[in-house]
């Protein structure tokens, strides 16, 4: 008995080519994975994942870089200079490095999220720098980035150490994104004013609050094996 190399579709020894993907080289029998690599069809066909992202990965490169060209040359041409170019490639640039965090780094989030907080933190900055004489990564960017991340973290730690996911998740996540709400208004008052004056962000939290009990409800009424229609005797 052997297995397709590319897909890991078990093989009759009279085939010479995988009647499913085509591939013709490198049948693998069981007693050479077993003594050699340990290598099974589930192996085989996770190996093929990470060769499937990592094409995308260079795919996703000369797309990325194609494009900061493409934006380069069209802002020389017109201004004879590098105006909104620098915008648009640093966005092109960005997203790339994302996304590479994201296929290079797969379910890896103690990597992923300090990543993304650095990179999405050196957009902003550049974004700063690209339009003087405003100043406004200090003093809004940065904290709101911050937090941002520090809510989302909360979130994937949450749901990560959670034994039975389901509305309680989605609860969680209204109740720290209001959070969130409330210091983004924090610090843009603080920016724009230099006095907090909380206002919108608590109209937020109060709407969303309800909605989260309700959620949390919901959820452990159903985690207990109740039916809300006999509950609720509808």
């Amino acid at each position: 008995m052997s297995y397709c190399t590319n897909c890991g579709v078990e093989l009759d020894e009279s085939l010479s080519s995988c009647p499913l993907c085509g591939f013709t080289v490198g049948k693998v029998t069981i007693t050479e994975t077993r003594d050699q690599s340990e290598l099974y069809p589930s192996d085989i066909i996770l190996l093929h994942k990470r060769e499937t992202r990592k094409n995308i990965w260079e795919l996703s490169g000369i797309i990325s870089f194609s494009g900061i060209v493409v934006c380069t040359i069209v802002d020389l041409v017109i201004h004879k200079s590098l105006s909104w170019s620098l915008f648009a490639d640093t966005s092109i640039l960005v997203s790339w490095i994302c996304l590479t965090l994201i296929l290079l780094a797969f379910r890896k989030y103690f990597i992923i999220i300090p990543g993304f907080l650095i990179t999405v933190l050196t957009m902003l900055f550049l974004f700063n720098l690209f339009s003087p004489p405003v100043k406004w990564f200090f003093g809004i960017g940065l904290p709101v980035t911050i937090a941002l991340f520090v809510a989302v973290s909360i979130i994937i730690l949450l749901w990560k150490v959670a034994n039975f996911r389901g509305f309680n998740i989605l609860a969680i996540a209204f109740i720290v994104l209001s959070g969130f709400c409330i210091v983004t208004e924090v610090f843009i008052d603080k920016y724009l004013s230099n006095a907090v004056d909380i206002r919108w962000s608590a109209i937020v939290a109060v709407s969303v609050l309800p909605i989260a009990l309700v959620l949390l409800f919901v959820h452990y009424r159903m985690k207990k094996g109740k039916r809300l229609d006999s509950y609720f005797h509808v």
